[in-house]
């Protein structure tokens, strides 16, 4: 979802709206830093919520909350409101849907895919609320070849470990020597 995030950014700058632009990247960064201390919260200070069977937010349910309804209301700006309304239901639809698979598979729980698609989502219906108060992008004939081969670009890029980054600041934040675990097998 990175690099789709990193299209729409693209998407706003060559449509020449560089406030939409600015409130995109800061609305996801802003949601994806409380994806990150949540995750940090757990690991360095053991902040789980055992009655919920919560541990930390899902980014990957997050970024598609976030991203997927806003790709569509980006790339559908020029069509009629039916058009972009339907959109963005469908892009709540994939990621409730992508939810389900990450509950389904038991990459998370429900409790964390439930708040980050609650995250993700205020992200998203936040941008579109702001979107719709200031002028949409003008189009010209290069704003989607530029946010393709920046989608590309940002494809291309080595994803980092992050989550080794944020095991190491939990780890320096809390003074532990090892990161707070939890599995359910402790639980029985």
């Amino acid at each position: 979802m990175l690099p789709v995030a990193g299209a729409i950014a693209a998407w706003l700058l060559a449509g020449r709206t560089w406030q939409l632009a600015l409130y995109w990247c800061l609305l996801f960064v802003a949601g994806l830093s409380i994806v990150a201390l949540s995750k940090v919260a757990f690991l360095g200070w053991e902040t789980a919520i055992r009655a919920l069977d919560y541990q930390a937010l899902s980014g990957h349910a997050f970024r598609s909350a976030a991203v997927i309804p806003v790709f569509f209301f980006v790339v559908l700006q020029r069509t009629s409101m039916r058009w972009r309304t339907g959109g963005v239901a469908f892009g709540i639809a994939v990621s409730v849907g992508l939810g389900v698979l990450l509950v389904r598979y038991q990459f998370h729980t429900a409790s964390e895919v439930i708040a980050s698609l609650v995250l993700g989502s205020a992200v998203s219906l936040g941008f579109m609320r702001v979107a719709n108060s200031l002028p949409a992008p003008r189009m010209s004939r290069w704003t989607a070849p530029f946010s393709v081969i920046m989608f590309f670009v940002f494809c291309g890029l080595k994803p980092s470990s992050l989550n080794h980054r944020l095991v190491d600041i939990a780890l320096y934040l809390s003074g532990r020597d090892h990161p707070y675990t939890w599995s359910k097998k402790q639980d029985m």
